[in-house]
């Protein structure tokens, strides 16, 4: 279920206007829901819901298990089904994301009290969260919408993402290289110390480089080395062993910064995680957490994992002795942490690929899940660190090193060594030097940042906060949800088409498009961009999680928030992106209206849109083909028209109608009739429909029998439903024109082909 847009609560609402703004729900009847409706599992929605309500009022029950996910989401979205559904009889709470049968069987044994204060605050929290979404995304993306006078999507996440990517590319664009010069003391071949200042930093990850001092002038260094004598004495020496265990296992976030270094993208990683989930390999995808419960059976998962052959030597050095002690290790398996999230963290199954059945794309995927499991029952990596500190004349020169004494876990991540050797000395020992030289540290340009980048900011963002009270919040402090980030950066690419990507070097990167630049730069003085926002949210949520803080008063607060920025957003001194009416060419009379047809840079428009809500109009491009005027003028004459379709490198002749009731085009199959298809979906097993050259089934599966230009053979189309894939399809075009061969394949997800290249 989701909630109702504003035109859906109020009858009368019409177009974008100030008098709406702000627009709270409590003013108009409330929140109210209503059901999902569209492609793959949302097309069941009103089934299943009926299917519940049928089965409440035909059947005596003397409770309902909520069984949703133990987080604040799982509570949210059950309840919203539980309060639609106006459940009169006692709601018991299913507490445990731990899948085992035990625990299982000890979570329905001890089912909690849904009214208790702590169920209750998390609820709270959720349903704040939801409402705080939606004033904010619609009351703000309408203001920007009507200040900028051009249709403007703001959101809590995705404005902060927009912005932290331009900004980043002003930090690019201005950026000036900057040379420091330290000064180093060499007092050998391959043996040197570096000018160095102690800090109170000394001791932290990045020890080799805190205190080293550097000079803005040359001049500086070089007269201090003027000034220094030949002599060092042997301030302190240090060595030690240190032992580093295996990284924590993988949340959804952090495989998706792995698989990033692969080149997938955050939300084709989801996509892969989600089909190896669905075919029982791996752990639920959309997980915030990166802790398992101790009673899972590992010995299990780890037999699954040798299911990859360049693992099994890894895993064969497992002994049951290791699997003990990460079941005791609170950095890997800690119940504690695992009752605060939904899932527990990304890991194989007890069920066994075959892992040469799979796609590539899903070995590379299920593979990085596997080696990041593998790797915390091994060794941990053994180095041993030097740490030498003279002094020359009252100047202290640090000297760092380390040697690899094991590699341990390193070993399964291919991870390379270099020593870096310190002599043995004791306090007090004199060390000559033989020269001084100067060292340069030159400022690095900042790198344009990936969707992968964004994923990782967003699970840290506490260097984007102005205010540095909020960096409290620790690791409750993120830029939306790890199942929620992927299709919101999505979104912005493919939809809102704010950012777009591009190649540099190699990489695939994110850039402002103009629409995205020029939004960014008339709201980046406003609240809405900035992460302080998200901080600011955490620390009330988290209040009323610990009931500290009212519900109602929180939601005040939100609706005080809202006005401000709606506000600000109004008085800003705003350039607009679009134009007005006038500046557009009339193309015909309204139809509906009487009004006159507009034809603007994306679309046509009534320019009684706003004082009459006039809907008429449509988008100029339909997939990669241009209207022109005429065939608009023709559509809305109730005219149907021919017209040579272009989608990627495909194209094809379609028929057009325009829908006058839903104000859209909708294409008219050339046989005039949908028809069953001899074919069964390769997702959901259902009888296929075919319209003209499409096959495709309710849950969102399409299969095209022209592909690049080219008719596929019959042959090719039953063997591709057999086996999932065709022969080598030859001599298909691409979109510039170049013959290329390719199998056509199913896609991991299901739901659509991708090409092979063989």
């Amino acid at each position: 279920m989701t909630l109702k847009l504003p035109n859906e609560l109020v009858e009368d609402y019409g177009y974008f206007s100030w008098e709406h703004l702000p627009f709270n729900p409590e003013d108009n009847g409330g929140w109210k829901y209503k059901l999902i409706a569209g492609s793959g599992p949302s097309s069941t929605a009103s089934k299943r819901y009926n299917t519940i309500k049928k089965t409440l009022k035909d059947t005596k029950y003397d409770f309902i298990i909520h069984a949703g996910d133990p987080d604040q989401e799982g509570q949210l979205l059950v309840d919203i089904v539980l309060k639609e559904l106006k459940v009169k009889i006692p709601i018991k709470r299913y507490w445990s994301n731990d899948t085992t049968e035990g625990k299982v069987l000890d979570a329905l044994k001890n089912l909690r009290d849904y009214n208790e204060p702590m169920q209750q605050n998390l609820l709270k929290a959720a349903y704040g969260r939801q409402h705080s979404d939606y004033r904010f995304g619609m009351n703000l993306s309408e203001a920007a919408s009507l200040k900028l006078r051009t249709r403007a999507a703001v959101g809590r996440v995705k404005t902060p993402i927009l912005a932290i990517v331009c900004q980043r590319e002003d930090e690019i664009k201005n950026f000036v290289p900057k040379t420091e010069y330290g000064v180093k003391a060499i007092y050998g071949k391959d043996f040197s110390g570096q000018l160095y200042v102690p800090t109170d930093d000394d001791g932290n990850e990045k020890e080799e480089e805190s205190g080293l001092k550097y000079f803005a002038n040359k001049e500086d260094a070089l007269n201090l080395i003027s000034h220094l004598n030949k002599i060092a004495v042997v301030d302190t020496y240090k060595k030690e062993r240190i032992g580093t265990t295996a990284p924590k296992l993988f949340s959804l976030a952090t495989c998706q910064i792995a698989s990033g270094k692969l080149g997938y993208a955050p939300n084709e990683t989801l996509e892969i995680i989600q089909s190896l989930y669905e075919q029982g390999y791996v752990s639920y995808p959309r997980t915030d957490c990166c802790y398992i419960s101790s009673k899972e059976d590992l010995g299990l998962m780890l037999k699954s994992a040798m299911s990859i052959s360049e693992f099994v030597p890894f895993i064969k050095t497992i002994s049951k002795d290791d699997i003990e002690k990460v079941k005791g290790t609170k950095k890997y398996a800690n119940d504690k942490e695992l009752e605060s999230h939904g899932h527990s963290a990304l890991t194989p199954t007890a069920k066994k690929p075959d892992y040469n059945s799979l796609s590539k794309k899903q070995q590379d995927i299920y593979r990085l899940i596997c080696r990041q499991f593998i790797a915390i029952f091994l060794k941990p990596l053994i180095q041993e660190k030097v740490t030498l500190i003279t002094d020359v004349d009252g100047h202290k020169f640090k000297s760092s090193g380390k040697t690899l004494v094991s590699e341990g876990f390193s070993k399964i991540f291919d991870t390379n060594f270099t020593d870096t050797v310190i002599p043995l000395y004791k306090k007090g020992d004199v060390i000559n030097v033989e020269e001084y030289d100067l060292s340069e540290k030159t400022s690095k340009c900042p790198t344009h940042l990936s969707e992968t980048d964004i994923i990782q900011i967003c699970e840290k963002p506490h260097k984007y906060l102005l205010d540095n009270k909020y960096k409290s919040l620790g690791k409750n402090l993120k830029i939306g949800t790890p199942a929620t980030r992927a299709s919101i950066i999505d979104g912005l690419i493919t939809r809102d088409k704010y950012l777009c990507k591009k190649k540099i070097n190699k990489k695939e990167i994110l850039v402002p498009t103009e629409s995205g630049r020029l939004l960014y730069e008339n709201l980046k003085f406003c609240k809405i961009c900035r992460v302080d926002l998200t901080g600011e949210w955490e620390e009330r949520l988290e209040m009323v999680r610990r009931g500290e803080l009212d519900f109602d008063v929180f939601e005040q607060s939100m609706i005080k928030d809202t006005s401000e920025l709606v506000n600000d957003i109004k008085k800003a001194d705003i350039t607009p992106i679009g134009g007005n009416k006038k500046s557009f060419d009339t193309i015909c009379v309204c139809p509906q209206c009487g009004g006159n047809i507009l034809s603007g840079p994306k679309g046509y428009f009534c320019s009684n849109w706003k004082e009459k809500s006039c809907k008429m109009g449509g988008f100029k491009n339909i997939c990669d083909s241009k209207l022109s005027d005429d065939e608009f003028v023709k559509l809305i004459s109730g005219e149907i028209i021919n017209k040579t379709i272009k989608k990627g490198s495909s194209s094809w002749d379609q028929k057009i109608k325009y829908n006058f009731e839903q104000n859209k085009y909708d294409f008219i199959s050339s046989e005039h009739t949908i028809k069953k298809s001899e074919y069964k979906c390769p997702s959901c097993k259902s009888e296929l429909e075919e319209n003209g050259k499409k096959i495709s089934c309710k849950c969102g599966f399409t299969f095209w029998t022209t592909v690049c230009g080219k008719d596929l053979p019959k042959t090719q189309i039953n063997k591709f439903f057999k086996s999932g894939e065709t022969d080598i399809i030859k001599n298909l075009k691409s979109k510039a024109g170049k013959s290329f061969n390719a199998k056509i394949v199913l896609k991991d997800d299901k739901k659509g082909t991708e090409f092979k290249f063989v």
